[in-house]
């Protein structure tokens, strides 16, 4: 685990002492100080009174300002699908690199921005990843009412046998919560493996 700490904000990257790992953490940890900053220069009533980082990052100005409004327009080093496809054949599981993934989709500062970040086609890994990762671009792209990209609509995106989670004890659940761009595939999965805390 790569940690990098400035002031109060440490942030934790699961690509253990890599170049890119801590490339990645200090992106994240610009972010998250960059969130702080627009909050404190928003600097209303409690907000300076607001101890942790994360208090004040989630706090809501008085005037309806949002957070978003200070933030310079676009990223500067987004995780894109493409890049996780790369994360996955270079040895990180699947979960993992998704994940990451959709961590830093929620920093995402417009549909054009969450357009940039799954537009590019990712490269072939194996049969299952490709779907996935389909999937999960055209269920990103539906949940903000964006077109598709192209390239997740694929004949290699498409498994042919389901592919069931490990636990058949979840195999009801599963059928019921998977959004529809991965059971069109043949991916069935719980809608917590969507969704991070």
């Amino acid at each position: 685990m790569t940690h990098v700490v400035a002031g109060n904000v440490m942030v934790g990257c699961s690509r253990r002492g890599t170049r890119e790992g801590r490339s990645h953490a200090l992106a994240v940890l610009h972010e998250v100080l960059a969130w702080e900053m627009a909050v404190t220069r928003c600097g209303y009533g409690r907000l300076r009174d607001m101890s942790t980082p994360s208090e004040r990052i989630f706090a809501q100005p008085e005037d309806g300002t949002e957070l978003r409004d200070f933030l310079s327009p676009q990223a500067r080093h987004p995780m894109t699908l493409a890049r996780t496809a790369d994360r996955i054949a270079d040895g990180v599981a699947l979960r993992e690199a998704v994940a990451d993934f959709i961590d830093d989709l929620r920093w995402a500062r417009d549909h054009d921005d969450v357009t940039r970040r799954i537009a590019e086609r990712p490269r072939d890994v194996d049969p299952r990843t490709d779907a996935y990762l389909g999937a999960l671009a055209e269920h990103v792209a539906a949940e903000r009412a964006l077109a598709a990209p192209v390239w997740s609509i694929e004949a290699g995106r498409f498994l042919a046998r389901t592919w069931w989670p490990r636990y058949p004890g979840l195999w009801a659940r599963a059928i019921v919560e998977s959004p529809a761009a991965f059971r069109r595939r043949g991916i069935l999965l719980d809608a917590g493996m969507l969704s991070r805390v």
